[in-house]
Parts: structure tokens; C-alpha cells; sequence
């Protein structure tokens, strides 16, 4: 399917900045309760088809980790966060010790701390968004989902994409126990996911013509 919605370098460095005012304190948050210093950026914003999406996930065997949250109130969608086995890796033995070699031996307390990470992260960028558009964005309880990348995106993605096949993309690096008033990690290791916002067409530029209309 061709993409018909497009985001000018104008849109993206706007939605950019508005969902980094978010996570960024979803970093704050994330930081009382993990009771460690993290740093989260969004750094790329941009719009993706199904196809172009899974060359993120570069072994279709590997196990990855999802989490699933639906968003409600203004606009309504599904948020779909995903992390390679190594960006899992790294975050449970940043915030563990632990060292994970088969996601499938994740335990009931990595389960929750991905799942608590997913739920602020997206709760934050939703607050961000929320209060310089002036709407009510909701998002249910996350659930979190191991399996192979490919199938459980297509299975996923299948169920939200009803009238087209593009939807927001967004880089999501989280850094564990950065240095003070940075968002660099020692060493340049960090947890590197992606978030999928499915939100359709007419969501997507009912945000941004919010947005322009703010800035105006």
C-alpha cells in the first residue's frame, strides 16, 4: 500500500518535542521507582507501513518483548511498544543483575518491571501530548507479550490496521543509570526499542493540525 499520510520535517521535529516533554517525565518516574537514574529519548519520529515496520526486527526467529496498551478519550488507538532480546537483556541486568539469555525465562518480576516500564513511558508521552492539545488521551492496563518479532507484530498489527496500513513510529532509547543532566549512557549501552502508534490517518493529522494550531 503506497503511504498517503505524510509528515513534513516541520511535523516531525514538532511531534519530536512534544513527546520527548513526556517521556521526559516518565524518566523521572521511572527513575523513583527502579530506584535508578533513567534517561529516555525519543530521538526519530516518522510514519510507517507494516512492511517498512518489520526492518526493525532484523532475526524474524528471535523472541522479542511487546507490550500492548489501547488508547481512549480524544483519539482512540493502540500503542505497541517492542523490544529486541538484547534492548530486554540489557534492561533486566541494568536493573537486576541479572543476565537473560532466553526471554522465555523471564520471571514474574521482569515481566512486571517491562510492563511498568511500558506503562509510564506510554502514560508520560499521553500526559505530554495531553496537556499542550488540550484533550483527554486514556490508556488501558499494558500487557505484555513474549514471542517471536515478525509473528507477533503481523499478529498484532493485523487486528489494529482496519482502514489502512500506516501508522506513527518511534524510536525509543532508554538509558539506565545515566550521568546527571544526561541522556548518554556509559559506554553507549542502552536499551533501544520502538514504539508503534496506531492511531490511523485521520488521528495522526487531527494531532498535528492541533499542533500547528498551537504554534501558530
Amino acid at each position: 500500500m503506497a503511504v498517503t499520510f505524510q509528515l513534513s520535517a516541520d511535523d516531525r521535529d514538532q511531534l519530536c518535542e512534544l513527546v520527548n516533554i513526556g517521556v521526559s517525565h516518565a524518566s523521572t518516574t521511572l527513575s523513583q521507582l527502579l530506584k535508578h537514574r533513567v534517561a529516555i529519548s525519543v530521538p526519530t519520529v516518522d510514519v510507517k507501513s507494516a512492511e517498512s515496520a518489520l526492518q526493525f526486527l532484523e532475526n524474524s526467529n528471535e523472541l522479542t518483548v511487546a507490550v500492548l496498551l489501547k488508547i481512549t478519550g480524544g483519539i482512540d488507538g493502540y500503542v505497541f511498544l517492542i523490544f529486541p532480546h538484547d534492548a530486554v537483556a540489557h534492561l533486566v541486568h541494568s536493573l537486576s543483575g541479572k543476565n537473560i539469555d532466553d526471554l522465555r525465562t523471564l520471571d514474574d518480576f521482569d515481566r512486571s518491571t517491562i510492563q511498568e516500564v511500558g506503562n509510564v513511558l506510554t502514560g508520560g508521552m499521553l500526559n505530554g501530548l495531553s496537556r499542550f492539545l488540550h484533550i483527554k488521551l486514556i490508556h488501558s492496563v499494558p500487557d505484555v507479550v513474549v514471542d517471536m518479532g515478525v509473528a507477533m507484530f503481523n499478529s498484532l498489527s493485523a487486528s489494529m490496521m482496519l482502514s489502512s496500513d500506516e501508522f506513527l513510529s518511534l524510536d525509543v532509547a532508554i538509558c539506565v543509570d545515566a550521568a546527571p543532566q544526561s541522556i548518554a549512557c556509559a559506554g553507549g549501552e542502552m536499551a533501544t526499542g520502538r514504539m508503534f502508534l496506531f492511531l490511523g490517518p485521520e488521528a495522526a493529522e487531527h494531532i498535528l493540525s492541533l499542533t500547528r494550531a498551537m504554534v501558530a
